[in-house]
Formats: structure tokens, C-alpha cells, sequence
């Protein structure tokens, strides 16, 4: 058992960055026999997904200067702080559940595959993090082991039905078939999408207006270009990131709208490029895994469930986050019963958007509202999650962090699903998280 932690430690430590390039790479060696070509696309995945990663955390810490000038003009009083995934890891880590829940989620898919109840098979092991800590906090409250598996079981088969339902939204939205994401984080957001659009759809004028990020760039011709919307985009948040003083010292503030534009217009272009170098390894390696599964075991169309950082880098989505960041720390300062602050978790947000963005159909204006309405619910149930991590923390003598209270997670406490398991078992149980 200490050794089957070990591993399961070292896995989470590893990241999906190191992890899902190499999974591909041993089934892809498995069903073509083709070393050369398996470690060429191999490159390309591990190189994209570095790129993507190191990038998506600067475009993230590119809006603190933003955030701390939204935050200093506030009156509000944050009492818990957003830890991310630090907080998450504390509680896998120490769960005595976690092997458990592995295969009990790992046997779930299989049955569901063989009962033709899914057809995602879900390669991603570490965003098996998603279902552990489902499972993990509910152990840690009613200290119950059949229970926390059961809410994990649960969790998962929600994940991999959505997951199904969604891949072909993903297919239209990033041109990648056959593959689904079931992270229960970020998944969980595509019905309540889905849903606003239904009702947009029922609304007179509504149901015509569409604006297209595509239809958007054909029309602005230059200014949709990454090197131009980039520096736009960027020179505008750092001359809203100085607007108390801008005029008493318009020289070096100018200076640094110049420097905040020249910054993310160095984002703007590099992302599509570490992106297509992504898919320039990830599109012939999920075909030879696609032809080998309809050859060998099943005619069946099936999805390849990977980690959703492949699609966290394409241009709708970095253009609606780089709106949403700054907003949803501004949204934290003015929602009634959240007192969560976020922080770490913010680089969730483009995760988040994707299943905002693919039920929109790509539509921006669409996108934009349903993530308006979608962040304050996520700030709730963060901020109402709080006493529950912050009990957990403080077991395992986790330090606090100085001028907070209590602490939480933004990408942990973001699914809805499990969040509605844990207030229906509360009254069960007599809990009180």
C-alpha cells in the first residue's frame, strides 16, 4: 500500500505536461510499431504542451498589477484566500482512499464502455485529481469509505456522459475528432451553458444576434491580427492598471500601457504556435489510436479523453479569459455572500471557458454573458467550501497564509455536480462542512 502511494504521489507530482505525452507515446508504440514516428509526435506533444503551459501561466500573472489595483480600490474584506491547487493536492495526498477511488473510476469507464453507456476512454491520469478529491473530501467529513468512493463513482459517470455529449462540440470548436476532456471541473459548466443558450434562443432579436470570433477578425481585417489585438488589448489594461495617476505622470505611465501591450502581444503570438506544434504531434497520434481501435477492437466511433490544457490555448479562449480574469476578481469585490479572493485559481479560467465557449457555438457576445453569469455561482460555491478545506488544511499542519482566515480553491471547489452530492448528503449525515 505505502509503495501504491508513493506512485500515486509521484504521478500527481509529475503533471500532465510530462504524464499525457508519454501515455500517448506508450499506446501509440503499442498499436503502429512505429518507434521514429511515435517519438516525433511524442516531441511535438511534450514541446506544445510545455509552450502551452509556461505561456497560459504568464498570460494568467500578466493581470495581477490589474487585480491588485481592483483589489486596493475595493472596500471589500476578503476573509479566505484561494490557495488553488496546493489546497487540492493536501487532500489527495493525504487521503487513505486514493487507490481506491483510482479503481473504482478505472473500472467504472470499463463497465460503461463494454455496457456502450460511454464511449470516452479516459487516458488522462492526472486529472483522475478531479474525481480523488471528490471522493477525499467526502471521507474527510463523514469518515465513511463506501461513501466517498460512491461520490466519486458518481462524479465520474456524470464526467464521462458529458464528456460524450460534448466531444462533438469539441471536434467543431478545435478541429481535433475523437477526442473528449472529462475534467468534472471544467465539464461540469457545459450544461448550465447549454442551458443559458436554450434561453437565448426562446428571447425575440436575441436568437438572430450572433457575433462570431472568426466573423470578428474578417471584419477588423488588421486589428484581429495577435501582434495587433495583443498590444491593443494589453496597452488598454495597463492604462486601467495606472488610471488613478495616469495624468499626473502620463510619461511613465505611458510607458507602461507601451510595455503591458508589447507583453501581451508577445502572448497573443506565441500561443497559436505552441498550439499548432501541439497538434502538429496530437492529430496523427489520436488517428493511429483511432484506425487501431476500429481494426482491432471495436467498430465503434470512440473518444480519447486527454487533458483539456490542449485547448486552453486556442484564440477564443484566450481572448474571452483575458476579459474574464480581471473581471471575475472585480465581480469577488462586489457579490454579496463570497468572500473568497481569487488568486491561484485563476488559471482555471480558460479551462472553465472552453465549456462556456463550445456550447456558444464560438459565439463571443453568447460566451461572454454565460460567463458572467457562471463566475459569481463558482465564487458561492468556492467561498461556501471554505470551512471544509480550511479544517482540512490546518489537520495536516499546513501553515495559513497571513491575513486570511481560511483558505479554498477555486479549481477544486468548481464542480457543481459534486458540490450538489455533498449538500445532499449533508442533512444524511448531519454534516456540516
Amino acid at each position: 500500500m505505502a509503495i501504491t502511494s508513493e506512485i500515486i504521489k509521484h504521478i500527481i507530482e509529475i503533471g500532465p505536461v510530462v504524464l499525457l505525452p508519454t501515455i500517448l507515446l506508450i499506446i501509440s508504440l503499442i498499436v503502429t510499431r512505429k518507434p521514429l514516428k511515435n517519438l516525433k509526435n511524442f516531441i511535438f506533444i511534450f514541446i506544445g504542451l510545455v509552450s502551452v503551459s509556461i505561456l497560459l501561466t504568464l498570460f494568467v500573472n500578466f493581470f495581477n498589477p490589474i487585480i491588485n489595483t481592483i483589489i486596493l480600490n475595493s472596500t471589500k474584506e476578503y476573509t479566505t484566500i484561494d490557495a488553488g491547487w496546493l489546497v487540492s493536492r493536501t487532500l489527495i495526498l493525504n487521503s487513505p482512499i486514493t487507490l481506491q477511488i483510482i479503481i473504482a473510476v478505472i473500472s467504472l469507464n470499463i463497465i460503461m464502455l463494454i455496457l456502450r453507456f460511454t464511449r470516452t476512454i479516459n487516458i488522462d491520469l492526472w486529472n483522475y485529481w478531479g474525481f480523488l478529491l471528490a471522493g477525499s473530501i467526502v471521507f474527510a467529513i463523514t469518515g465513511i469509505r463506501w461513501i466517498a468512493i460512491l461520490i466519486s463513482v458518481i462524479v465520474a459517470c456524470i464526467t464521462l456522459v458529458l464528456s460524450d455529449i460534448y466531444a462533438t462540440y469539441i471536434g467543431s470548436y478545435s478541429g481535433l475528432n475523437g477526442v473528449s476532456t472529462p475534467q468534472p471541473q471544467i465539464i461540469c459548466w457545459a450544461p448550465v451553458s447549454h442551458l443559458i443558450n436554450a434561453i437565448f434562443n426562446k428571447i425575440p432579436f436575441i436568437k438572430r444576434a450572433h457575433i462570431f470570433f472568426e466573423e470578428i477578425q474578417y471584419k477588423i481585417g488588421l486589428f484581429s491580427e495577435p501582434l495587433i489585438a495583443g498590444f491593443m488589448l494589453g496597452f488598454i489594461i495597463g492604462a486601467i492598471t495606472h488610471y488613478k495617476n495616469f495624468f499626473l505622470n502620463p510619461g511613465s505611465n505611458l510607458l507602461y500601457a507601451f510595455s503591458s501591450g508589447l507583453t501581451l502581444s508577445f502572448i497573443f503570438i506565441l500561443i497559436p504556435r505552441a498550439v499548432n506544434l501541439l497538434f502538429k504531434g496530437l492529430t496523427p497520434t489520436l488517428n493511429d489510436i483511432r484506425e487501431f481501435m476500429k481494426r482491432k477492437v471495436t467498430k465503434r466511433d470512440l473518444y480519447i479523453g486527454l487533458d483539456p490544457l490542449i485547448l486552453a490555448g486556442l484564440p477564443s479562449t484566450i481572448v474571452l479569459s483575458a476579459i474574464i480574469i480581471p473581471l471575475t476578481v472585480y465581480i469577488s469585490t462586489i457579490l454579496p455572500g463570497s468572500n473568497v479572493l481569487p488568486s491561484a485559481g485563476l488559471i482555471m479560467i480558460p479551462l472553465i471557458l472552453i465549456y462556456i465557449i463550445t456550447p456558444s457555438g464560438g459565439d463571443i457576445i453568447r460566451s461572454f454573458i454565460s460567463a458572467i453569469i457562471v463566475i459569481p455561482v463558482i465564487l458561492w460555491i468556492t467561498s461556501s467550501t471554505g470551512n471544509l478545506f480550511t479544517e482540512f488544511f490546518l489537520e495536516h499542519d499546513m501553515e495559513m497564509i497571513e491575513g486570511y482566515k481560511r483558505v479554498t480553491s477555486i479549481g477544486g471547489s468548481s464542480n457543481i455536480f459534486f458540490w450538489i452530492l455533498v449538500k445532499i448528503i449533508e442533512p444524511i449525515f448531519n454534516l456540516s462542512p
